[in-house]
Formats: C-alpha cells, structure tokens, sequence
C-alpha cells in the first residue's frame, strides 16, 4: 500500500513539473500577437525593455535541436518579421536575441523559445544589464498594458 502511495506521489510530482505556460492556451490567448502554421509570436509578460517577445514554436520541443527544419526556419521567418515591426513602430534598429538550452544554462521553461529584446541606440549597456539581472523582481504588465503591445505588434507584423 505504501508503494502504491509513493507510485501515485511521483506520477502527481511529474505533472506538477510538466507545466508548460506555452502549450496553455490561457497564456497564449492573453500574450499572443502572431500566430501562423507552426509559430507563435508571445509578448513577454514582464518584459526587459518595450517590445520584448518570445518566438516559440506550437510543437512543445524542449530543446533547439529537436526542432524540424520546418519549424525552424517558421522560428526565424517570426523574428525577423518581429524584428520588422519593432522597428517600424517603436523605432528600434538593434535588437539581442536569447534562447538557452538545459536547465544548466538557466533554462526554465522547457519549450524552446527565443527572447528577442529590442535595444534603443542611445541605450547603455549597464541600463540593460541591471534590467537583466532584476528580471524577476520585474511587475507584470497589466491586461491594458498588455492589449496595447500586442495591437501594437500584431497591426504591424
């Protein structure tokens, strides 16, 4: 009977840690600004700098180098349309590009996803380092907040 009761604590231990924020559609729902074949654009919900989205493929993939070419260059195709519109509404020329791979490197949710910040040219880098290291001390964007960078970029995209 004990056995039975830890075989049922680990399948539950399991399901608690297989929560993926990108396959519920809650979460897409309130981020999503593009969505096409097998991508989806998500605007970051505490994001490092305006315009600060997340590139992730449908497929829950875990890793970058699970990913079908296809998805791939789907992956590619959303950052530089992104990229594209981030430019032309908020007036962005440089942008940095994140994706980590393994929980070793800070991986913390296990779907492959690119971070795709914009930079402002008269940025500096300690602004951006320091936003970086407080991230998740960050506030969340309110619904209203939220709703107008997603039109923001979905008008554009």
């Amino acid at each position: 009977m004990l056995y039975l009761a830890f075989i049922i604590y680990l399948l539950n231990q399991k399901k608690k840690n297989s929560f993926c924020p990108f396959c519920d559609e809650k979460i897409l729902n309130y981020q999503k600004y593009f969505e096409d074949g097998n991508v989806i654009g998500l605007c970051s919900y505490k994001p490092l700098l305006r315009g600060h989205s997340l590139i992730i493929p449908k497929r829950h993939v875990e890793r970058l180098e699970d990913l079908t070419d296809s998805e791939m260059q789907n992956v590619f195709n959303l950052i530089k349309r992104t990229n594209i519109a981030v430019q032309k509404v908020l007036n962005n020329k440089s942008y940095i590009l994140i994706q980590k791979n393994g929980k070793e490197v800070g991986q913390s949710v296990f779907h492959v996803h690119f971070h795709y910040i914009p930079r402002k040219e008269n940025g500096s880098n300690f602004g951006f380092l320091t936003r970086f290291l407080t991230y998740p001390f960050k506030r969340k964007l309110n619904p209203n907040e939220m709703q107008d960078i997603k039109e923001l970029l979905s008008q554009n995209i």
